[in-house]
């Protein structure tokens, strides 16, 4: 993801209000460039986590924290860990004093979690609030808490729909576009599943026990006019007729039309690249495989979710945060002030292929040869896409969801509403005990 023009690079390197700035800016010819403070005296030593995984995000940022090191004084450790073990290793190390003083985290699920055992800096103090007007308000929301700002957003996704080009060719059928409704994904799904084949329509995450099945089950919610939680988030509000027509959409085309896999993938089996499904509702983060495989490259396209009553697709992605028990709190809030909102940010959004959390940017990719034309579709639809309402108990909420959906998808309980009834009183009691 990248960072700000020059207006905002200009904030993004002010200190907060203790007065003191390890960088300057300056306009030299139009262009913004962060000057080198004459004062390098800082003695701080920062540790930043990063997802193993994003390699060539993590390379760029080492080879960024020894010039940040030389312009400002502050030593930057940028440590990758194994994305498998992430989560596991950054409780352990908060439970032993040893963790690190920035890491990248779960925008939302980590960061709420991670705010209420009080854990995380409050960046309020250091006047990030200023920057509020520059994030895709959804993007905001993610890191904020109890009121509070607990990070700030590095990365953004959500999620549209895979098409198979070949397939659709095949049946005589037009591309899906930004038009398309509910009806138009069934009828398509429908006509594109072959079932002495076994192939189908549309893959959606059924058979999923856990949040995999509430991501993208949300949209369908909230594209009926639908809600999960209350607005305080404090009881369930899904167990209504919106919710109960998403519910009931799902299991016609899986039962009914039987255009729609019940069955667990195979382990390791992308069933959207291999031909097996013919649609799939996913992210921006398999684009990259799917473009450098030269016999599926030229096969797949990209559209917005369908829509019912309204638009709508969730949001994801990652944010930096501070640890409260950093030696240097300023330093720490400076540097994740450069992260975020400078420069250099540009350079990471390149590498890690994502969607830039901050409108200005909506065409970012758009010179892109490769990607561009996929990206853009993610990126257009952040005006539509929406923050999931994140508690402290977020993971026990999304389990007990998807347990109850499936329970009425393999036809456990008789009724939608009923399903949704009984999750219902299993999420409130989660939620009451928060």
């Amino acid at each position: 993801m990248i960072v700000l023009v020059s207006s905002l690079l200009v904030g993004c390197q002010t200190s907060s209000n203790t007065g003191e700035s390890k960088d300057a800016t300056e306009t030299i010819n139009g262009n913004t460039e962060t000057a080198e403070s004459e004062n390098n005296t800082s003695d701080a030593k920062l540790t930043v986590w990063m997802y193993g995984w994003e390699t060539g995000a993590t390379e760029l940022m080492k080879k960024d924290a020894k010039e940040y090191e030389e312009k400002t004084g502050v030593a930057i450790e940028i440590v990758p860990v194994s994305s498998d073990s992430y989560s596991t290793k950054l409780q352990a190390t908060l439970a032993g004093g040893t963790n690190p003083d920035i890491a990248v985290i779960d925008a939302g699920n980590m960061s709420i979690q991670m705010a209420a055992k009080d854990v995380l800096l409050e960046l309020d103090e250091f006047g990030v609030e200023e920057y509020k007007d520059r994030f895709y308000e959804s993007v905001w929301n993610d890191m904020v808490y109890d009121g509070k700002v607990h990070g700030l957003r590095i990365t953004a996704n959500n999620l549209g729909l895979y098409y198979n080009k070949e397939m659709f060719d095949e049946h005589g059928l037009e591309y899906p576009t930004e038009d398309w409704t509910w009806e138009d994904l069934r009828e398509a799904a429908k006509i594109l599943t072959d079932e002495e084949n076994s192939i189908f329509g549309l893959d959606l995450p059924i058979s999923n026990e856990t949040g995999g099945y509430t991501f993208v089950w949300l949209p369908f919610l909230w594209q009926n006019n639908g809600e999960l939680l209350s607005e305080d988030r404090t009881q369930a509000a899904f167990n209504s007729e919106a919710a109960a027509e998403a519910l009931e959409f799902w299991k016609v085309m899986a039962q009914e039309d039987k255009s729609v896999p019940l069955q667990v993938p195979a382990t390791g089996v992308n069933r959207f690249a291999s031909g097996i499904v013919a649609m799939t509702i996913d992210g921006p983060w398999n684009l990259s495989t799917y473009v450098a495989d030269p016999e599926f490259k030229d096969k797949f396209g990209v559209a917005p979710l369908p829509q019912q009553e309204t638009r709508a697709t969730v949001i994801g992605g990652e944010g930096f945060s501070i640890f409260k028990n950093t030696k240097y709190p300023q330093e720490a809030y400076d540097y994740l002030v450069h992260l975020t909102c400078s420069d250099f940010t540009k350079e990471l959004w390149k590498e890690w292929i994502t969607i830039p959390p901050q409108p200005e940017y909506v065409d970012f990719y758009k010179d892109n040869t490769e990607l561009g034309e996929y990206i853009q579709v993610f990126s257009d639809q952040m005006e539509v896409a929406r923050n999931r309402q994140f508690t402290p108990t977020w993971p026990k909420i999304v389990n007990a969801l998807a347990t109850g959906l499936q329970d009425y998808m393999y036809d456990v309980t008789d009724a939608p509403m009923k399903a949704l009834e009984k999750t219902a009183q299993d999420v409130n009691k989660i939620l009451s005990a928060e």
